[in-house]
């Protein structure tokens, strides 16, 4: 079929045209000279043949010009409207489609579409805000693997609303380094709260152990996340945690035993109301009676006093400024040497505290020994 028979074409013509013959107009139609003859004749029959019914013909078109800057621009807007099959290399590679074109078809777009939008290179922040606004499960997920596209933390926070309570994407969302802490621990703690029934905790954790291993669980997560933040993350992540009312007096204990010390400062300055750089100097340079009435400020219970005085004491004694953390084998030592004073009768220890670092003593020799099998004995990493 000649380009003078396609022209002659009409809807109502049954007719249609060979896939490889498609295919090589739409070549004819790239090599040529743009406002050329030959090129106003190849784009006149690209034209004619969006109408073929061959969903192949239409196929074999779109998937020749979609990477083209100079495929002719309504053929390729027609194309990126047509079926899923048809339009979805167009969607995905054409540079042709404006952002405000791709974010209506998005919208109107079924999950294939959506996602050949969200696989986009170099997909801007525009329209990733609108895949994180109103696109489907899938197509988020989609657009979290896409390492190229520009997705603000603001459309990260959007997403975390939207499917806090779906694993897989979650998991996605704490892959992403630009989350912020406080979301990062908030989408934590809803993968927790599904550990209550997880059959490893029923089968392994007895019932009347299982409150304090989850409450173990969640002090552990902030820890860890604690661990690799910066100072100005840090202190964000601490304020979210103390209007949520979770810097415990626990997890302040766990934080300075286990050598999270930079963690403990931001708590404790936040809690007192002390400027973190003052807070960092007065806990390794003022009198006992000070650093207790620090506490006292901060709302510590009295009952807890003494252990974090003694742990503070030992911090020192190991030259630590509370501006970076211990290492493992280095907790493991102040842990021990805190239970050790705290077990002596003579400084009236209250027995709920000293229960519990008994407990954190044992988690924190069972993770020195895996990291000694791990490692060959090298013992680098701060305790989890």
């Amino acid at each position: 079929m000649t380009v003078h028979d396609i022209l002659q074409l009409n809807n109502d013509d049954e007719s249609t045209l060979d896939i490889q013959a498609a295919q090589e107009l739409a070549e004819r139609c790239l090599a040529a000279e743009p406002g050329s003859r030959e090129w106003s004749s190849m784009v006149a029959a690209l034209t004619i043949l969006l109408d073929d019914p061959s969903r192949g013909v239409r196929k074999a078109i779109a998937k020749f010009l979609a990477a083209s800057p100079y495929a002719p621009a309504h053929v390729v807007r027609c194309l990126a409207g047509d079926v899923d099959e048809v339009a979805v290399p167009v969607l995905k590679f054409s540079p042709i489609l404006s952002d405000a074109e791709l974010v209506d078809l998005f919208a109107e777009g079924s999950d294939a579409v959506q996602c050949a939008i969200a696989e986009r290179a170099g997909l801007p922040a525009s329209i990733c805000a609108a895949v994180c606004e109103v696109g489907s499960e899938i197509s988020c997920r989609t657009l979290l693997r896409n390492t190229s596209a520009q997705v603000l933390q603001s459309s990260l926070l959007r997403l975390a609303q939207r499917f806090e309570n779906r694993p897989d994407i979650c998991d996605e969302l704490l892959k992403t380094r630009d989350l912020p802490l406080p979301t990062r621990y908030e989408l934590l703690m809803r993968l927790a709260e599904n550990l209550d029934d997880h059959p490893i905790v029923l089968e392994r954790v007895p019932e009347h152990q299982r409150h304090t291993f989850l409450s173990d669980a969640e002090d552990k997560v902030v820890l860890r996340l604690a661990l690799e933040a910066s100072v100005e993350d840090l202190s964000d992540f601490v304020e979210h945690l103390r209007v949520r009312g979770k810097l415990t007096t626990r997890l302040l204990l766990r934080a300075v035993c286990c050598g999270r010390l930079r963690f403990f400062a931001a708590a404790l300055a936040n809690l007192g109301q002390v400027p973190l750089p003052r807070l960092c100097s007065l806990l390794i340079t003022v009198r006992r009676s000070a650093l207790q009435a620090m506490l006292r400020k901060a709302g510590l219970p009295l009952r807890a006093h003494q252990a974090f005085l003694l742990a503070i004491d030992i911090a020192r004694q190991a030259d630590a400024d509370f501006t970076y953390d211990l290492a493992l084998d280095e907790a493991r030592m102040l842990t021990e040497t805190l239970l050790a004073e705290m077990q002596d009768g003579a400084l009236g220890a209250d027995e709920d505290v000293t229960a519990f670092l008994r407990r954190f003593a044992i988690d924190v020799a069972r993770l020195e020994a895996r990291l000694l099998i791990r490692n060959g004995g090298l013992l680098t990493t701060a305790a989890a």
